[in-house]
């Protein structure tokens, strides 16, 4: 099984000490986050496509390296996450898996009462830019302009249009927004950029009768690029089949693979979708916390962006994602 698999590879190459015969560490036993709390920000809701995967690798590593997990849910609000992490801040743990979306600048006192407790901070999906914290996600710019270069190579050409929901304020999203972009710039598409709402980044399902209504309104757009949003990429096929398009009639693009993203791929109604390996988001920060308390081993990175599914390769990835590790 590729799970078993995926976690005994894990575990040898955790196992390092134990390897180096000859020395003084060769009696140590194998790394152990044994007695360690970890409060973990696992970003959306337990369960659903985009944090999932999440889940289950940061369980996976708890699991196999003893550490007591603490999961922690925001719905994907920005302003949630900052007091959760200040809650998890309260209870002194060992170390705090933080996401980024709320910025350095909002994020700046309680990581230096982080750093004044000696707790370690790890941030994962989204990293805090003049920060040299370990961090396990995308890069995020260029995960927007891989989205932009593979829709363009899907079919879309100069002087076409599309439209780019997402986010272009000064955070996160905006800069995988400004790779989308700017790739768009240099193929010739032209694009208006419709605002996503606080309210469809945590239900997705309110963004169907927009760009539904979007769609209606302009005939003549050739492709809707969802730059940084698993559950609106989820529902393309819904906003679609809303605006009576048929399949592969509109180029489409959007993140994260889900079950409902993967059905949208097999049918034709989503185009390209940039993977940015969740599960591994999930694992590799409890190992780095764990790392960095016991060792001292810090700023650790890891682009977890593992490239795009589009329908030639979607039936290699669709098993994985059932197993809920893709």
């Amino acid at each position: 099984m590729i799970t078993r698999r995926f976690l005994l590879g894990a575990a040898c190459a955790l196992g390092m000490t134990g390897m180096l015969s000859g020395t003084a560490l060769a009696a140590e036993p194998m790394l152990t986050g044994e007695g360690m709390t970890i409060y973990f920000q696992m970003g959306g809701n337990s369960g659903d496509p985009t944090t999932l995967a999440r889940e289950l690798g940061a369980k996976a590593a708890a699991d196999m390296l003893k550490v007591k997990l603490i999961n922690q849910y925001a719905g994907w609000d920005q302003q949630k996450m900052l007091e959760q992490a200040n809650q998890a801040l309260a209870s002194q743990p060992d170390a705090i898996v933080v996401m980024g979306h709320s910025g350095t600048d909002s994020m700046k006192r309680f990581l230096n009462d982080a750093k004044e407790a000696g707790i370690v901070v790890v941030t994962n999906n989204t990293r805090l830019p003049g920060t040299d914290l370990s961090y396990f996600g995308l890069d995020n710019y260029e995960a927007g302009r891989v989205l932009g270069e593979k829709m363009v190579a899907a079919g879309l050409k100069k002087g076409d249009k599309a439209v780019i929901y997402g986010t272009f304020e000064q955070t996160a999203h905006a800069d995988i927004s400004r790779g989308t972009i700017e790739e768009f710039d240099k193929a010739g598409v032209t694009y208006d950029k419709l605002q996503w709402s606080n309210e469809a980044v945590q239900d997705p399902s309110l963004a169907v009768p927009v760009l539904a209504s979007y769609l209606e309104s302009h005939p003549d757009v050739k492709a809707i690029a969802v730059p940084g949003h698993g559950g609106i990429t989820a529902i393309l096929a819904k906003v679609l089949d809303a605006a009576g398009k048929a399949p592969g009639s509109v180029i489409t693009g959007g993140y994260d693979i889900s079950p409902a993203s993967i059905d949208g791929l097999k049918k034709g109604y989503v185009t390209v979708v940039v993977d940015q390996q969740p599960y591994l988001q999930g694992f590799m920060p409890v190992v780095a916390a764990v790392l960095q308390k016991r060792y001292g081993l810090a700023g650790l990175m890891l682009n977890t962006g593992g490239g795009v599914v589009t329908k030639d390769n979607v039936d290699a990835i669709a098993p994985l994602v059932e197993e809920g590790v893709r």
